[in-house]
C-alpha cells in the first residue's frame, strides 16, 4: 500500500485529527476505526500502516504511543498458535478419611529433607508454609517463602519442585510480568512458585511493589483500568507464593518472607535425586494436606497462638498461622514451629539486616570504638567505605558511600546532620544523642556497653585514629506407590528423638 493511501486511510479513520490533547476515549475510538478498515489486510500492508502510525502518532506526541499502536493493530491469531498456553489446573481431591497432623507433617519434612539439604528448621517450615497455602482462606497475613543462596547449585529449584506437587493450584513461572502478576491472581487465586527472580526482580519496582501488597489480605488488591472505555477496576493479589534466588530479597520483599537461606551441598551430605517425571507420586500428600485443611479450618480462622518472643512486628505476624498450625497438629510440632521461627525470624542477623537499619549498627559500634559524642559526616563516610564486609565501599554503581547518601540514609530515621564544635572547626556532623531513639527502634540488642576508644582497639572492626578532641557537654494414609517420592510416616516418638543433633532430616526407626 502506498503512502498517498496509507493517509488517506488515517484520514478518514480519524486519525490525523489526534493531537496530544485528545482525549483517551477518542483516540481509541479512532483507532478501533482503523482496525475495522484493516480487517482481512496483507501482513506487509499491516506492518507498513503499523510503521507509519507509530511514526504520526510520535510527531504528534500522542502519550502512549507505541503501546496504543501495539494494541490496536495486534495480529489476531484464530488458532491459538502463537499466543502460549492456556493456565489450566488439575483440582485437588481432599484425602478420604480424616489426616492426623502429627503425621502429615512428619511426611511433609521428610519430603523435603530426602531430595535437599536446608537449613536448621528449612524442612520443618517449608511443610507448615504448605498447609498454609491449603489453608490460605484462614489466613490474615500470607508471607512469601523465600530460597535463597549465595551461588547457584543450592537446591533452590528443586525446593521448589518438591513444593509445587504439594501445594493447591501451582503456578510456577521463572519470569513474570506486573501486569501477568495480578491477572493470574485475580483470575486463578494460584499458589505462585517465582524462580531465578534475580534475572528480573531487583529492576521490576512495579513488580516488587505488587508482590509487596499482596503480604496482607485486607490490602492485596492493585487498581487498574481496563475494557475499551478504560474503567477502573480491582484485582487480587492474595495468594501464596515462593519466591527462589540467588541473593537477597529486596529489603520490603524479605519483611513479608520467611527465608531459608541455603548453602551448597557439602560432600557428606547425602541426599535422593529428585526425578521430576515422579513427581506426581506426592499426590497422595497433598491430597491429605488439603483434607487436613478443610477439617481444621474453622479452627485456624480464630486460632491465636502464643509466640516467640524472638519475633519482632512483621515477623509475628508472617508466622501466626504456621504455628497456629502446628498447635493444631500438636505432638511435638508447637516447639519445632517456634524453634523454626526463633532460628529463621528471630531479630536479624548480621549481614541480612535492611541498609538503613545495617548503618545504624555500624554508626553505633563507631560511636563506641572512638568514644566519643559526635563524628563529622566526612569521618563517618571514611570509615564506613573501608569496611570490605559491608556495602558501603560499593554503594551505588560500584562507587563508594558519600556524605549526601548517608544524609539520606540516616534521614529515614529523622536524623539530620548539623554544624558540630570539634576542637577549633565546626564540620557538619552528627551527635550521639541524635540517634537515641532510632538505636532504641531499630537496634533491639545491645550487645555491650560504650568502651573508651582506647581500649580493646585491637577487637574494633574500625580504624582507631586520632581524631579532634570531643567538646563534652528468628490419619496420613498408607503409601501406595511403594518404593516412591512419597517417604513413610514416621510416628509421633519414633524418628523425632536426636532432632536437635541432625536437625529437620532425621531417620525414622525401622
Amino acid at each position: 500500500m502506498s503512502r498517498p493511501n496509507i493517509e488517506e486511510l488515517f484520514r478518514v479513520a480519524g486519525i490525523t485529527a489526534l493531537t496530544a490533547e485528545s482525549p483517551i476515549p477518542i483516540i481509541a475510538e479512532k483507532l478501533r476505526a482503523l482496525r475495522a478498515k484493516l480487517n482481512g489486510a496483507d501482513p506487509l500492508d499491516r506492518a507498513t500502516i503499523r510503521a507509519m502510525l507509530l511514526d504520526f502518532l510520535k510527531d504528534a506526541k500522542v502519550p502512549g504511543a507505541a503501546d496504543l499502536v501495539t494494541a490496536a493493530l495486534a495480529v489476531a491469531d484464530p488458532d491459538g498458535t502463537t499466543q502460549g498456553s492456556a493456565v489450566t489446573f488439575a483440582p485437588v481431591e481432599p484425602w478420604p478419611d480424616p489426616v492426623a497432623g502429627t503425621d502429615l507433617l512428619a511426611r511433609l519434612v521428610r519430603t523435603y529433607a530426602r531430595f535437599i539439604v536446608l537449613p536448621e528448621g528449612g524442612a520443618t517450615t517449608s511443610a507448615l508454609w504448605v498447609v498454609h497455602a491449603h489453608a490460605h482462606e484462614a489466613a490474615h497475613i500470607s508471607p512469601n517463602l523465600g530460597y535463597t543462596s549465595p551461588e547457584k547449585g543450592c537446591g533452590k529449584t528443586t525446593a521448589l519442585h518438591v513444593t509445587s506437587a504439594l501445594v493447591p493450584r501451582p503456578l510456577p513461572a521463572s519470569n513474570i510480568t506486573a501486569a501477568a502478576l495480578f491477572r493470574a491472581v485475580e483470575k486463578f487465586r494460584p499458589t505462585l512458585l517465582i524462580d531465578e527472580a534475580d534475572t528480573f526482580l531487583a529492576e521490576r519496582e512495579e513488580l516488587r511493589g505488587i508482590l509487596n501488597s499482596g503480604h496482607t489480605r485486607a490490602t492485596a488488591v492493585v487498581v487498574r483500568t481496563a475494557g475499551d472505555d478504560f474503567e477502573p477496576r480491582t484485582f487480587s493479589t492474595w495468594c501464596p507464593k515462593a519466591v527462589a534466588l540467588i541473593g537477597d530479597l529486596p529489603p520490603t520483599l524479605e519483611d513479608r518472607s520467611i527465608v531459608i537461606r541455603m548453602r551448597r551441598r557439602a560432600p557428606s551430605e547425602a541426599v535422593e535425586r529428585l526425578r521430576l517425571d515422579r513427581l506426581a507420586e506426592l499426590e497422595p500428600l497433598r491430597r491429605q494436606a488439603a483434607r487436613w485443611a478443610v477439617d481444621n479450618l474453622p479452627a485456624l480462622k480464630v486460632a491465636d497462638p502464643a509466640l516467640p518472643e524472638e519475633l519482632r512486628d512483621r515477623a509475628r505476624d508472617n508466622w501466626r498461622l504456621l504455628v497456629a498450625i502446628a498447635e493444631l497438629a500438636g505432638g511435638p510440632w508447637p516447639a519445632r514451629a517456634r524453634k523454626a521461627a526463633a532460628l529463621l525470624s528471630g531479630g536479624t542477623a548480621e549481614g541480612t539486616q535492611a541498609p538503613a537499619v545495617q548503618l545504624l549498627a555500624d554508626l553505633r559500634d563507631l560511636f563506641r570504638e572512638r568514644g566519643v559524642d559526635r563524628l563529622a559526616s566526612a569521618d563517618m563516610v571514611e570509615v564506613l567505605t573501608l569496611r570490605e564486609d559491608r556495602p558501603w565501599p560499593e554503594w551505588k554503581g560500584g562507587r563508594p558511600l558519600t556524605v549526601r547518601q548517608l544524609a539520606r540514609l540516616v534521614g529515614r530515621f529523622g536524623v539530620t546532620p548539623k554544624p558540630i564544635r570539634l576542637g577549633d572547626k565546626t564540620p557538619r556532623g552528627y551527635l550521639l544523642e541524635q540517634f537515641a531513639d532510632a538505636f532504641a527502634r531499630y537496634l533491639p540488642s545491645d550487645p555491650q556497653q560504650a568502651q573508651q576508644a582506647s581500649s580493646g582497639a585491637e577487637n574494633s572492626p574500625f580504624p582507631i585514629r586520632n581524631t579532634n578532641p570531643s567538646v563534652a557537654d528468628d490419619k496420613s494414609g498408607e503409601n501406595p506407590h511403594g518404593d516412591s517420592l512419597v517417604a513413610d510416616v514416621a510416628d509421633e516418638k519414633g524418628g523425632l528423638e536426636g532432632e536437635a543433633e541432625k536437625g529437620d532430616a532425621w531417620e525414622p526407626e525401622p
